[in-house]
């Protein structure tokens, strides 16, 4: 029977705010018009952050300042980073399994031996007991995950503000998720700090994402795999390709070659291969380049290849570099190839690009031909193909960089973002 003195415990309690019954409230500070941080109510508080990225599924990754968040929101804190530690806890004996059933599918063999390396160091960094006070307790960010079906109020900042929180995160400025953005410029100003010119990085202070499906698992496998593991690289035009030398290398000569013979029949000969740098195939029109790449991979046992294709577009002076990798997964009907990264690169032929093609007449095996060339009177289509071929030059060197990037997002940790991500930051993913 509840007594009328536990009753009046209670009361009192209320009126006085007792521990026992009051919630995270800290002072209500005005929101500057131009408050560089993201704010998410989140069980009634308002989290000041950054959005980390959205997952393939929909669900929400918010990432806050361990600091700030104890500071303002000390009881949410403590449930916020036993939650993420309960989750690191698991995701990492999730990845350990994972990691010790790949590692067991693997043929012991001399093509697999740096894989196999690069596995058992991961299993290493998953044990679970590596982390006494926390698997995720010591680092500078909380990670708040909201479901997709959970409610949620999200204001977003400035998108040109992204940089600026990053960098005085890093640089340890104070009251950067209540002070206005000028303000923290001033600041960073004050200390000397070009944060404009600055790239901060926090990869490797995330906590980890655990895996957000088989698919997605499969995925950071073949990326993995690819730099990792045993891989083959072609280049080639439309319909037909050679394999490249390990490292990518040069797009083969056949690129030019085609651009070249197209402007005028029988002006090479063959021999103008050479200008980028290898000597190219014959056409064979009557293959296609990705069947023809996945056939010599299947010939050597190799899970992934990368194919590279140089297409000119004569009739609008351009190029289009066509960049992919494929990867063998399981699939209904047995194991098949599956396109994993895909990228287009277009460069303008009509831009002078006086190094480039500098670079291309320097060649010692170009000198000869191209002074015999000119002789004939075909000097203007000579110079016509050799921009032809700086502008592809160009175009791969931006798709190198492009696929170099992707690389580095997905293969820097195991337990990194999902392939399928979306992110205002790849400073934070970990780009």
């Amino acid at each position: 029977m509840v007594t009328s003195r536990f009753l009046s415990l209670i009361l009192s309690a209320l009126c006085a705010g007792s521990p026992l019954f009051a919630q995270d409230k800290p002072p209500v500070v005005p929101v500057p018009r131009d408050l560089p941080v993201d704010r998410l109510t989140y069980e009634g508080a308002e989290l000041r952050g950054l959005v980390f990225g959205t997952g393939p599924t929909g669900e929400l990754w918010f990432a806050c300042r361990r600091e700030w968040l104890r500071k303002t929101y000390p009881d949410l804190a403590t449930k916020l980073e036993n939650d993420q530690n309960d989750r690191e806890w698991a995701l990492r004996v999730d990845y350990a399994r994972r990691l010790a059933a790949w590692d067991k599918s693997l043929e012991a063999s001399p093509a697999n031996e740096q894989l196999k390396g690069f596995i058992d160091e991961q299993i290493s960094r998953m044990d679970p007991g590596l982390g006494a006070d926390g698997a995720a307790g010591k680092g500078p960010f909380v990670l708040v995950r909201l479901l997709p079906k959970q409610p949620r109020k999200l204001i977003r900042a400035k998108p040109e503000y992204l940089k600026l929180v990053l960098v005085a995160w890093d640089e340890h400025i104070d009251q950067v998720e209540s002070q206005s953005a000028s303000q923290t410029i001033a600041a960073l100003k004050a200390d000397n700090i070009a944060w404009d010119k600055q790239t901060p990085d926090f990869s490797e202070k995330m906590p980890g994402i655990p895996v957000e499906n088989e698919a997605d698992w499969e995925l950071r496998k073949a990326y993995l795999s690819y730099m990792h593991g045993q891989k083959l690289n072609f280049q080639g035009t439309r319909n037909s390709v050679l394999e490249a030398p390990e490292g990518g290398g040069a797009i083969p000569g056949a690129g030019l070659q085609e651009i070249l013979g197209k402007l005028g029949p029988g002006l090479l000969d063959g021999a103008l291969g050479d200008l980028l740098g290898e000597k190219g195939p014959g056409q064979n029109e009557g293959s296609k380049a990705v069947a023809e790449a996945s056939a010599i991979a299947d010939k050597k046992n190799a899970a992934q290849f990368r194919i590279t294709r140089v297409e000119p577009d004569l009739p609008n002076r351009k190029v289009t570099i066509d960049d992919r990798v494929y990867s063998k997964m399981a699939g209904p009907k047995g194991p098949e190839w599956r396109l994993i990264h895909s990228r287009t690169q277009q460069a303008d032929a009509t831009i002078p690009r006086p190094q480039v093609e500098a670079q291309i007449l320097k060649d010692p095996k170009v000198g000869p031909l191209i002074a015999q060339i000119r002789q004939l009177g075909l000097g203007e289509k000579l110079d016509e193909g050799i921009r032809f071929g700086a502008a592809t030059l160009e175009a791969k060197e931006q798709a190198d960089t492009a696929f170099n990037s992707i690389m580095r997002q997905f293969t820097r940790r195991i337990d990194g973002i999902p392939i399928r991500w979306s992110s205002p930051s790849p400073a934070l993913p970990g780009t």
